[in-house]
This record gives C-alpha cells, sequence and structure tokens, in this order.
C-alpha cells in the first residue's frame, strides 16, 4: 500500500484531524490490513505528538510545518512525522521504564502515551534540516490502554 500523506501548516487543525484520521486514511479494514485498536492507537499518538509540537516547540520562522506519513501491512502500522521545529532529545524526556508514576498526573501523560502505544520509537534530525519522529505499532499490540481513553 502507498503511504499516506497529510502535511498541516496550522497545528490546530493537524490536532483536531488526526483524531479522525480513519475517516481519511484509505485502508481497507475488511482486508485484514489493520484493525480498529491499531488505528485507534495510532490516532491517539499521534494527536499526543502534535500536541506536544505544538505547545512546547519552536518553529523556524514561525511557521510551523508538519507532515505525517502512514504506511501499514497486516503486522504492523509505521508512522513519520516530519517537522520543521528546532528539536530536541526526545529519549532525555521519555519516562524510564522502571519509573513509578503519579496516578494520572496534571503533566507528561503524553509521553507516557506515546511509549505505551509504540515500538521502534524515535525522534531525529534529517539531513534535509526537519525532524523525525517515527514510531511502529504491531498489530499485536496489548490493547490495555484503549479503556482508558
Amino acid at each position: 500500500m502507498d503511504p499516506f500523506t497529510k502535511t498541516y501548516t496550522d497545528l490546530d487543525r493537524a490536532i483536531d484531524e488526526v483524531r479522525t484520521l480513519s475517516d481519511d486514511w484509505p485502508v481497507s479494514q475488511q482486508d485484514g490490513a489493520i484493525d480498529d485498536e491499531t488505528l485507534h492507537c495510532t490516532c491517539l499518538v499521534l494527536h499526543e505528538w502534535i500536541a506536544n509540537l505544538h505547545q512546547h516547540a519552536r518553529f523556524r520562522n514561525g511557521t510551523p510545518m508538519v507532515e505525517i506519513r502512514l504506511t501499514c501491512d497486516a503486522e504492523r502500522v509505521t508512522c513519520s512525522v516530519l517537522d520543521n521545529s528546532d528539536g530536541f532529545d526526545l529519549t532525555s524526556y521519555l519516562p524510564a521504564d522502571d519509573e513509578d508514576p503519579e496516578a494520572f498526573p496534571e503533566r507528561g501523560m503524553g509521553l507516557r502515551i506515546i511509549k505505551t502505544c509504540t515500538d521502534d520509537l524515535s525522534y531525529s534530525p534529517t539531513e534535509d534540516g526537519l525532524h523525525c519522529f517515527e514510531f511502529i505499532i504491531p498489530s499485536d499490540h496489548d490493547p490495555w490502554l484503549n479503556t482508558l481513553f
């Protein structure tokens, strides 16, 4: 399947639209390409990532650019989000696996959600001066998180 690509310069619009990404994403769920729970986790991760960019990122020239690229097959959803922000070191902000989180803290749940829902998570600069957030959600992921959202 060809990648589904969507580009935004309005992050408010991007946050709203990724919630209903499944309406636009041409995925044949009848063919078993992706299940509803995997799609839900994908939308949740994208929402949290773009919301974090909106709230915390500094964008060159003041105008944000975010491009979402999604592909899927029966085994996984693969996603990359390119942005023109100044970037940051994601690993220094991710919670440690053995860290005991406060029950529903006011801040910091977004990165926990992202880490819990994904495999092979990374955020790094690209050769053309952008930053790329990449993740995989396997089709056999544990859907326990869906009961919270």
